[in-house]
């Protein structure tokens, strides 16, 4: 990896696939507890995001997420499994929100991120590492991507949150039908990133 990463946000990505999803009948809930929230605004600030989008919720602190989840995490709040149980539960309530369960898709990000330390040397790297998963009714799947980092490098880092964010809503529109036309992993594995897919479970 280089000393800096070099990762570049793929907004023409994320227009075609908004816009797929504009022509589904897709009920998308989506949680992301801190970094990458920015793949919320993405969503939700296009015209008609409502139609698809039934909630995004962030949060936050661990106690929103175990109050979100209904116990507390075993495995880390900023964990593949975490991010697993996350989207069952966005999922669960997604299709309380509709009379469709096959029309209901969960959607969760979970990460650590760089940031600005308060008593050490803020130029050295960080281990950052980024968690999401897609839950349909019939099949979950989950990504996980971890890097080195510099405060400064924050900004990009979200980006890259974003991007993982965006695989996941590139999936469940995959599994309901919805060809595949990005290789949305090439942005990253450009950057030296290597992006890993954790599970592919069927419900």
């Amino acid at each position: 990896m280089t000393d800096r990463i070099e990762f570049q946000p793929t907004d023409k990505a994320w227009t075609c696939i908004l816009n797929d999803l504009c022509l589904s009948d897709m009920q998308i809930a989506m949680v992301v507890t801190g970094g990458g929230t920015g793949a919320i605004s993405r969503c939700l600030r296009r015209s008609g995001a409502s139609l698809n989008f039934v909630e995004a919720v962030v949060p936050y602190s661990r106690m929103a997420t175990q109050q979100y989840l209904g116990f507390e995490p075993t495995e880390g709040y900023a964990s593949q499994p975490t991010a697993k149980v996350l989207a069952q539960t966005a999922y669960r309530r997604a299709t309380s929100y509709i009379n469709t369960p096959q029309l209901a898709f969960g959607i969760a990000l979970t990460a650590t991120l760089p940031t600005t330390p308060l008593s050490s040397d803020a130029r050295l790297t960080q281990t950052c590492c980024i968690h999401v998963a897609s839950q349909g009714e019939d099949l979950g799947r989950g990504w996980s991507l971890c890097f080195a980092a510099k405060p400064s490098e924050r900004e990009i880092s979200e980006s890259i949150a974003e991007q993982m964010f965006l695989i996941a809503l590139q999936d469940s529109l995959h599994q309901h039908g919805c060809p595949i036309k990005s290789e949305l992993v090439q942005p990253l594995n450009a950057a030296g990133l290597s992006v890993t897919m954790t599970h592919s479970e069927s419900g």
